[in-house]
Order: structure tokens, then C-alpha cells, then sequence
């Protein structure tokens, strides 16, 4: 079973979004900080399939280590609709966007071709 970070201080999402991965046969993990998940990714063996960091009341610091965890972990930013994200080789969505959509996008991530 293939491992999902989320990380995010929005709970509902964390728990929504961790739900709906579960369904999809995810083993999915639930993080308030990038710091948390980060201790995860050291302690992980093999490396988790994605993380999926929502933007929404993220410290800026938090921001610019993402594109640090980009290279070990596939990642996946989930962003305001109006907010520029630069984090290389991270897929980065907008708000608003259905549930599905960040689903279908863990699948792309932790399935490369």
C-alpha cells in the first residue's frame, strides 16, 4: 500500500482529503506542520508515493522548504486561487477545485509513467 503525506493547518482538508485517499486504497497520514512530515519522510522506508501541501495559513518558511522535500518525495502544492507557488518540480493546484481533482493528481504523482 502506497503512502500519502497531507500536511496542512486546515483540518477539515487534512481529514477530507485523507479520507478520500483511504477510499482510493492509500495509506494516507496526516500532518499539521511540513516540519512533522518531513521527520516522516527521514523515518520512511521506501519513501512515501506523494505529499500533498495545502497553502492555506502556512507560514512563509514554510513555503520555501518545499522545494527541498520536492526531490526526495513527489509533491503536490494545493494553493489560493490567486497564490504563485514557486516550488520546482511540484504540481501546483488552485482553489477552488473539487476533492477529486487533488485525488486524481496523488494517482498521477504516485504512478509515473
Amino acid at each position: 500500500m502506497k503512502t500519502v503525506l497531507v500536511v496542512g493547518r486546515d483540518w477539515k482538508f487534512r481529514a477530507l482529503l485523507r479520507a478520500q485517499l483511504r477510499e482510493e486504497g492509500y495509506e494516507a497520514l496526516g500532518f499539521e506542520t511540513l516540519a512533522e512530515a518531513a521527520e516522516e519522510i527521514g523515518r520512511s522506508a521506501p519513501p512515501p508515493a506523494a505529499l500533498v501541501f495545502d497553502t492555506a495559513a502556512a507560514p512563509s518558511a514554510e513555503l520555501e522548504r518545499l522545494a527541498a522535500l520536492a526531490a526526495p518525495v513527489p509533491l503536490l502544492v494545493v494553493a489560493a486561487a490567486q497564490e504563485n507557488v514557486t516550488a520546482p518540480r511540484a504540481r501546483v493546484l488552485h482553489r477552488p477545485l473539487p476533492l477529486g481533482q487533488v485525488v486524481a493528481a496523488v494517482r498521477t504523482l504516485s504512478n509515473p509513467a
